[in-house]
């Protein structure tokens, strides 16, 4: 494997879980019953429990996870930092996102190391119950909001624009590392395929 390459994706990796961190710390905050107050408490508590696993693994490789994070600090915070225009796109943004989330994931522990591979496995078994919770929620709103499948289906149209402009506003080459780490036609083949595949289990 090529040393900086794994060092930007982990670093990548790293500050996503923290925008994961500060997301499930505000829907915490902003919950309007004690079971997802609870709920939300502790998918923050997980997903800052990552962030500090995939610093650390940077440190272990003798890299600066400041410095690894950087360059995806400014297209992470413009995705994140998007207000949703109503609950069915916030739900869809949410549950796809999740989506990502867990397929790069799937893709990163095949040709990591194998401690980080380790690691990854105990933070995909949270981020498989984070998804099966989004999953739910959307579903739920489906049901009970009219046109709710016409809305998000602009939604997941929505959040796919978002998601490649937010990384092409700014310098996408540090996102190359991704496809110069191995298997890039398995990483890309995992994410889209996983987005079609969500969206047929939830609109169908």
């Amino acid at each position: 494997m090529e040393r900086t390459a794994m060092i930007q994706v982990l670093g990548a990796v790293a500050y996503g879980e923290w925008k994961a961190y500060e997301g499930a710390k505000a829907k915490a905050a902003e919950a309007t019953t004690e079971a997802d107050r609870k709920a939300y408490r502790k998918i923050a508590a997980e997903e800052l429990r990552h962030h500090k696993g995939f610093v650390a693994r940077l440190e272990a490789m003798g890299a600066d996870p400041d410095r690894a994070m950087a360059p995806y600090r400014e297209p992470l915070d413009r995705y994140h930092g998007r207000s949703p225009s109503d609950p069915v796109e916030d739900a869809m943004f949410g549950y796809l996102g999740e989506g990502v989330a867990d397929d790069l994931l799937r893709w990163l522990r095949k040709v990591v190391d194998a401690d980080t591979a380790a690691f990854i496995d105990a933070v995909m078994e949270d981020e498989a119950e984070h998804e099966a919770r989004a999953a739910a929620e959307l579903r739920e709103l489906l049901a009970s909001t009219p046109g709710g499948r016409s809305t998000a289906r602009r939604a997941a149209r929505t959040m796919h624009g978002h998601m490649i402009g937010s990384g092409a506003a700014g310098n996408p080459l540090p996102f190359a590392a991704f496809l110069r780490l191995g298997r890039p036609h398995e990483l890309v083949a995992a994410v889209v395929g996983g987005q079609i595949r969500r969206l047929r289990t939830v609109l169908a």
